[in-house]
């Protein structure tokens, strides 16, 4: 049994009001509207005879970057996955010939994801439909305004989740 759930009956044997707090129930919407809106844009993109969500998410971050390459690190962090995930990940678009790995002239430890022209131009055809499907998904809900205030929100949560706050 879980400590949530475990916590919820003792609460409730107790007379004791919900346990659920504001920020437990913000924390709730926040993940339950992220695996729906993943599941639309995955769903976009296999509709389109596209490579998945996250292949898009790794060309969108790489080719955001300085030289449209990013240390293996920083890509693991930007993605929120872990080194042995991204290394499976870069892998299969390095296989696709989407992405290259490259090294460091003066440190060859320090190794890179490079976005070659393939992965440019399956980027440039992923984008509109990432970005269509997330104006239909946010746009019903949020203003232009709202939107940036929400990411400016959710920056300073994620912040202080990595003790940055």
């Amino acid at each position: 049994m879980s400590v949530q759930t475990t916590a919820s009956k003792t609460a409730a044997s107790n007379g004791a009001a919900r346990t659920t707090t504001p920020h437990g129930e913000a924390w709730g919407a926040l993940a339950r509207t992220h695996a729906a809106v993943s599941q639309r844009l995955q769903e976009a993109l296999a509709q389109g005879d596209f490579p998945p969500l996250p292949w898009y998410e790794m060309l969108a971050a790489i080719a955001d970057s300085p030289d449209q390459r990013m240390r293996m690190g920083e890509l693991a962090e930007a993605m929120v996955i872990t080194r042995g995930g991204l290394t499976k990940l870069v892998d299969r678009l390095v296989k696709a010939g989407l992405l290259e790995r490259t090294f460091c002239e003066t440190d060859r430890r320090v190794s890179y994801a490079t976005l070659l022209p393939a992965g440019q131009h399956l980027l440039a055809e992923m984008r509109p439909v990432i970005v269509g499907e997330l104006e239909v998904a946010f746009s019903a809900n949020l203003s232009v305004r709202q939107a940036e205030e929400l990411r400016e929100t959710l920056d300073g949560v994620r912040g202080s989740a990595c003790g940055g706050g």
